[in-house]
């Protein structure tokens, strides 16, 4: 072949695969993907409206970035090939704020955001004040370290200033009993994939807060572990590396499978787990049905009457089920789909009873370093 053809060649490929390009993204214009499943974000679109205001000021220029950015043809594709490069290639132990060590992928986080946590810290005491300051429990909270927490330690990672996020939530909350759990945690207690905690590993946590709380001789301790393979967790897409899935593991016996769960929502029974929410976007939803406003948990086989009330997020829908052991009802709340309005008339309609119960709040440090909260 000579010189002339082999011109004519490649010239024809760059052409033809240029021309291809432009075709899809021509679709892609018509077609636009409205969610990343891998990302579980909303994805930029097009912008609505063009003005000679907007590309003066940048606005339509920036939107257009972003929309170009994730509206780009077999993206996904490009994603993984630039993450495994980075990984494998280029040595690299960190893409798009993901670090990734012993096959734990882990968001790298500088400092809380004093904004995010100053607001969270006021809705929590906004609702212990209106709610449960006079109830005549015992009060108690507890923070949950992120994974980046024990990256920081074991492997010298820069991380957030957990020491100050613990004593803002404790001089806002001081009336309130502060349960440190972080001795009680080892970065092997978390999924590979996921942000959170492994129900299974989790019983140091559980005896520390029985300990603190009280509740330890109420506990049973005996438990038949139940696997489910194939626990793709939030950072599996996100990190675009397409590891091995993790091995999702729910706890039972005969107390926690006599237990019946309310939703308020619903207005219906559910169970403690859900196993179709397994398959769904996020198989830790089979938690207590994952994001549930209000849940009421009544163990039949509890010997005293004692009520506990859990104000939690995702992570307390794993470890509340083991709790609830140890009590008659547990009242689960979760502040990031209630408001005041709404628990105010359940409270005046004696749907909830907060009087005379033991109050934990137990939320991790993701939520409080964002802007959550109702």
């Amino acid at each position: 072949m000579n010189n002339k053809t082999k011109n004519i060649v490649v010239s024809s490929v760059f052409i033809a695969f240029l021309a291809f390009f432009a075709v899809m993204c021509v679709y892609s214009y018509f077609n636009p993907v409205e969610t990343s499943t891998a990302e579980r974000r909303p994805l930029a679109q097009f912008p609505d409206e063009i003005t000679w205001g907007g590309i003066i000021d940048k606005t339509v220029i920036d939107e257009f970035e972003d929309y170009s950015v994730d509206q780009f043809p077999f993206r996904e594709f490009f994603r993984s090939i630039k993450a495994k490069f980075q990984l494998n290639v280029l040595g690299l132990k960190e893409n798009n704020g993901l670090a990734t060590e012993d096959g734990y992928i882990v968001k790298i986080e500088q400092d809380f955001v004093d904004t995010n946590v100053n607001y969270s810290i006021g809705r929590l005491q906004n609702f212990y004040n209106k709610f449960l300051k006079d109830n005549g429990g015992d009060h108690y909270i507890s923070l949950i370290p992120d994974k980046n927490y024990f990256l920081g330690i074991d492997y010298g990672y820069p991380s957030p200033d957990y020491a100050g996020l613990v004593d803002k939530v404790t001089e806002a909350l001081p009336e309130m009993e502060y349960i440190d759990i972080f001795g009680s945690l080892e970065l092997d207690d978390f999924y590979y994939t996921d942000t959170h905690w492994s129900q299974d590993k989790i019983g140091g946590v559980v005896d520390t807060l029985a300990g603190a709380m009280g509740f330890a001789d109420r506990l049973s301790g005996n438990y038949t572990e139940n696997k489910l393979d194939g626990f793709k967790g939030v950072y599996y897409g996100q990190s675009a590396l397409r590891p091995d899935p993790d091995t999702l593991v729910y706890l039972t016996n005969d107390i926690i499978n006599s237990c019946t769960v309310f939703d308020y929502e619903q207005n219906k029974t559910i169970g403690v787990y859900d196993l179709e929410k397994f398959g769904g976007s996020d198989g830790y939803d089979l938690f207590l049905s994952g994001t549930k406003p209000l849940l009421r948990i009544d163990n039949p086989n509890a010997e005293g009457d004692e009520v506990l009330v859990v104000f939690r997020d995702s992570y307390g829908s794993s470890i509340t089920p083991l709790i609830a052991e140890a009590y008659k009802t547990v009242y689960v709340v979760d502040i990031r789909y209630i408001g005041e309005p709404t628990l105010t008339m359940y409270d005046k309609m004696n749907m909830i009873d907060f009087d005379g119960a033991d109050v934990l709040f137990l939320y991790s440090a993701l939520i409080l370093n964002s802007n959550s909260f109702k």
